[in-house]
């Protein structure tokens, strides 16, 4: 009897490992697969009906594949809580800097996927894969603006074309945005700008842009929906919402900033410690394939369309009419070091010094505006009075001392003083005001004139008179 049940034993272990083997002698694909994504629902929707059917047709599985929306930021604070343990497989979507920082601290199983190897090392100095394969880029992303056409013709507002237009003051208040702390996009454009313009230059200029900003939004994918509802003319975004948006037949249009661009590879990765690591890694294999490229791409596959077009990581892969070659666009020279180096810091400048003082920035905005006003308003009026002959010494010598208190306000809202800002904008816009009042009336020399000649024109009448008084 004993001998008898061991034999059961065995041959059930041996049957279950045959079952667990692949007929190439892999291991048998998991039925499930749990992803966690910045992507939005359009993107996994399709992703989710064409993996499926490809598991069903190529790999004779019934697998069912289930996603929950997070933030880009949020995926990795969930990777770094689980902590080897996940409640998810895949983490999809974000920028390298994320997933690099997840593969030093272990989060992510490395798996290079079947076309590996068609996948290039770098994107204009990014990297577009991980070399030990902890992660890889699937998808390029540019970043710009995604414009409502009617928007900007109802406020009559011109097309930005460039990340310096945003400080144009035809556009204050129309402007929405998420900060970088909160979204993976939003912290590569801000990075974007950071290494072409200079550090202290890119903080001076965000301060000054979000005087523009009419809100802040809690994740990425808000500001596009802001502007497609027409709440907003202008949304900084990924470029593939703009194209989603379009594709819908929205009145949006996705402009690329032609002074400061970008390309940055979208990436995704296995978590470590997936409970279904090998339907995980049959997924990473559809995603860089040419059908899950051209899939991502919205050429249709399998009967599925994606409504929200990428473009592809690969450069073997055709490009469709309706998508931009990115190629052509003026690329800054990126640092990726420098860009990791300072992840946090960046996140933390700009929510302390920007986003929780937004009321703050505007109000010292508002009086820096206030004090220029005041001082070209005092210069009409001093020219005015120079031609009436007014001396204007003193008033010259005061206004300069509001230029410089106005000099001195700019500067400390460029370094995040706003109080110190509005204090040296209001007293420059006082100092202004005041100096007009130094003017000096000339001296009344045609007053003096008149009397004079009265003087003598009675003086000789006199004479005249007293002469024919004698000489009577």
């Amino acid at each position: 009897m004993k001998k008898l049940l061991v034999t059961f034993v065995v041959l059930s272990m041996l049957f279950t490992v045959f079952h667990a083997l692949s007929a190439t002698g892999e291991p048998a694909l998991e039925n499930e697969l749990v992803i966690v994504s910045s992507h939005s629902k359009g993107i996994l929707d399709s992703f989710k009906t064409g993996f499926e059917k490809y598991c069903l047709d190529t790999l004779n599985t019934a697998a069912s594949l289930k996603y929950s929306y997070y933030a880009s930021e949020d995926c990795y604070k969930l990777a770094k809580e689980w902590a080897g343990k996940p409640k998810a497989d895949i983490w999809w979507g974000g920028g390298v800097n994320l997933f690099q920082t997840a593969a030093k601290e272990g989060l992510l199983l490395q798996y290079k996927c079947k076309d590996w190897a068609k996948i290039p090392a770098s994107w204009y100095g990014i990297p577009a894969k991980d070399a030990d394969g902890s992660w890889t880029g699937y998808a390029v992303s540019g970043f710009g603006f995604a414009i409502h056409l009617d928007y900007l013709k109802k406020y009559n507002l011109p097309e930005p074309k460039t990340w310096s237009d945003l400080l144009k003051p035809a556009y204050k208040g129309h402007i929405v945005m998420c900060t970088p702390a909160r979204s993976g996009s939003t912290h590569m454009m801000v990075e974007i700008v950071m290494q072409g313009m200079g550090a202290d230059p890119a903080w001076a200029y965000f301060r000054k842009m979000a005087v523009n900003v009419g809100l802040f939004t809690g994740r990425s994918g808000d500001v596009k929906s802001d502007v497609d509802k027409g709440e907003h003319g202008i949304g900084l975004v990924v470029d593939y919402y703009g194209f989603e948006s379009a594709a819908a037949g929205l009145p949006i249009k996705l402009v690329y900033p032609t002074d400061y661009s970008l390309a940055n590879p979208d990436s995704i990765a296995i978590l470590s410690g997936a409970p279904h690591p090998e339907i995980s890694k049959a997924f990473l294999d559809y995603v860089i394939s040419e059908e899950g490229q051209k899939l991502s791409m919205g050429i249709e596959q399998r009967g599925v369309k994606c409504p929200s077009p990428r473009l592809p990581v690969r450069a073997d892969i055709a490009l469709p009419p309706h998508l931009p070659d990115i190629t052509k666009m003026k690329m800054i020279s990126y640092d990726d070091k420098l860009a990791n180096d300072r992840w946090k810091d960046v996140n933390t400048i700009y929510e302390t010094t920007i986003e929780k003082k937004h009321g703050e920035l505007k109000d010292a905005w508002d009086s820096i505006d206030s004090a220029q006003k005041s001082i070209s308003d005092t210069e009409t009026k001093m020219k005015s009075m120079e031609n009436e002959g007014y001396d204007t010494s003193k008033v010259k010598a005061e206004l300069n001392r509001a230029k410089d208190l106005a000099a001195s306000a700019l500067k400390s809202f460029e370094t995040g003083d706003y109080s110190a800002a509005k204090s040296s904008a209001t007293k420059a816009s006082d100092t202004a005001k005041a100096s007009i009042g130094l003017a000096e009336k000339p001296p009344p020399y045609g007053t003096y004139a008149t009397v004079v000649i009265v003087i003598l024109v009675l003086a000789v009448v006199v004479y005249y008179y007293s002469k024919r008084k004698k000489a009577k």
